[in-house]
This record gives C-alpha cells, sequence and structure tokens, in this order.
C-alpha cells in the first residue's frame, strides 16, 4: 500500500495533475498554455469554455451533491441542482455556440443523470465527502486530484471509480491508477478495484486493470521530472503542429485577442473566454 505522508508546506511547489501530465505528454506547450501562463492584467489562467466540458462539469456537480446529501435526495431534486448550475453557464458563457447545441448538451445531461440514478444502486456504500487530495513526488512536486466515488468493498478496500460523460471509451486506465495512488496514501486502505463508468451508455461501471501502484508511482515521479525540467529550461515546444486537435492554436487566438472574455472564475483562478471554433484561429 502507498505510504502516509505528513503534509508540509512546499514554497513554490510544482502541481501536477493527471490532466496536466496528459497536457504535457500530448504537447508541451499546450501543458503551459493551459497550466502555466498567466495573463499579465488579471494573473490568472485561460480556459476555452466548451460544451464537453460545460456538460461534464455539471453532471459531475450534481452527483457530488446527491453523494453528500447521504444518497437521500430524489431524482426530481438532482435535476433542479443540475438545471440551477446550468443557468449560470448558458450560450457563451457554456462554450455554446446556438440555442440548439446548448439544447442537446442540456438533454444529453439530463439522460445521463437519470441513468445514474435508476442504477445508483450498483455502487457500494462511498466515503464522506472529501477535497482535492495530493502525493508529494518530489521535493516540490506535487500530484493532486480530485477523486469521483470512493466505495468501500466488503473487504474494507477501496472501489476507485471516475463518472465520464464523453463520447469515446478510455483506453488507458492512468488517470484511475492516479486517483488510487492518491486514495491510499490518504485514507490508508488498500484499493482493489478501479473503474469508469460512461454515464451516456452503460447501467454499470466498467473495471479496468489495477496495475502495481508502487510500479505507477515510480512512473508519475519519472515524468514529472520531465515537467520540472521543462518548467527550469523554460522551453515549451508544440508538437501538435497542423493536428485539428491541436490547442494551443485555441489558447493562442486568446491570447492575440480574438477570444471573448466571459467570466473570471476566481475559486480556480481562471479566465474563461468563447472562442468560435468555426472560425479559422
Amino acid at each position: 500500500m502507498i505510504a502516509k505522508q505528513d503534509y508540509r508546506f512546499i514554497k513554490d511547489a510544482l502541481w501536477i495533475s493527471y490532466t496536466g501530465l496528459k497536457d504535457f505528454l500530448k504537447c508541451p506547450r499546450s501543458f503551459y498554455l493551459k497550466n502555466r501562463y498567466r495573463d499579465p492584467k488579471t494573473g490568472n489562467r485561460l480556459q476555452v469554455a466548451s460544451g464537453p466540458m460545460t456538460l461534464g462539469s455539471l453532471v459531475h456537480d450534481a452527483i457530488k451533491w446527491y453523494l453528500q446529501t447521504g444518497r437521500t435526495a430524489g431524482f426530481d431534486d438532482i435535476v433542479k441542482k443540475f438545471r440551477n448550475h446550468w443557468l449560470k453557464y448558458q450560450g457563451k458563457k457554456g462554450g455554446f455556440s446556438s440555442r440548439q447545441e446548448e439544447g442537446d448538451f442540456g438533454k444529453r445531461g439530463l439522460a445521463m443523470l437519470d441513468n445514474f440514478y435508476k442504477n445508483k444502486a450498483n455502487l457500494e456504500k462511498n466515503l464522506p465527502a472529501y477535497d482535492f487530495l495530493r502525493y508529494i513526488l518530489d521535493e516540490r512536486i506535487v500530484l493532486n486530484g480530485k477523486v469521483d466515488f470512493a466505495g468501500e468493498m466488503p473487504d474494507g478496500s477501496l472501489h476507485i471509480l471516475d463518472f465520464k460523460t464523453g463520447a469515446k471509451d478510455e483506453d488507458d486506465p492512468t488517470q484511475l491508477h492516479a486517483y488510487a495512488i492518491l486514495a491510499e496514501a490518504s485514507f490508508q486502505r488498500p484499493v482493489s478495484k478501479i473503474s469508469y463508468w460512461y454515464l451516456d451508455r452503460d447501467s454499470v461501471p466498467k473495471e479496468a486493470v489495477l496495475d502495481p501502484l508502487a510500479e505507477k508511482l515510480e512512473w508519475f515521479k519519472i515524468q514529472s521530472k520531465e515537467i520540472e525540467d521543462a518548467v527550469k529550461a523554460d522551453k515549451w515546444v508544440c508538437i501538435e503542429n497542423d493536428s485539428p486537435y491541436n490547442e494551443c492554436k485555441k489558447y493562442e487566438a486568446i491570447i492575440a485577442g480574438k477570444g471573448e472574455f466571459q467570466f473570471s472564475d476566481e475559486s480556480f483562478k481562471k479566465d474563461i473566454y468563447f472562442l468560435d471554433t468555426l472560425k479559422p484561429v
């Protein structure tokens, strides 16, 4: 089992999440633009609003709220919570280019919540609410993440589950391994099962292969050192080039003033922009 750590303050710590690590491995400059760059006027990071991101965030928020009620809330209560949150991200604030697009995403969200509620009995008893978990990888590198669901297995071990709202299945369970490391270190209980629940098409979670966490922890340490080296060198090369999935171009467009500012998320120190993806950037 991953050993528990004593918390200590780390000045100028380099915080690494699975999402950030994924960005770095895909394209170092994408990692820089999303995680390191700060707007010189506000000091905040940048974020491009998108429908899929808004959908995923609000579905997760509704499920999290339900679990925090001790699973006592009814489905109508979950829908009300979802709709109330949705009002804050209407139109361009949520990355929607039209009423039709927003409506389609909203219907998908309601369908996912309906699927979750009808099949919630497939989940074990969950641990009480907890904040972002963290694990010190090196002198100044900290792995952090937010586990969607930590269930208690009959033998006292943990089931780490991540709710998925996207259209594609995950082909790499690295995210779950990161969460399993954080959970074992934080709760001092072994993780015996990891799963994804694809809410738009599956009635039960889909179990993934749980590799030895000690080996995975070493892998995270190695990869995080590469990020630290890049930070020290301040060298961020885009390797996506002309790929249609090149996210660097979107963030460069925002920096160049081509995006529409929507709002600032003070909780995460981010400035949210809408970018018309139908127009060339």
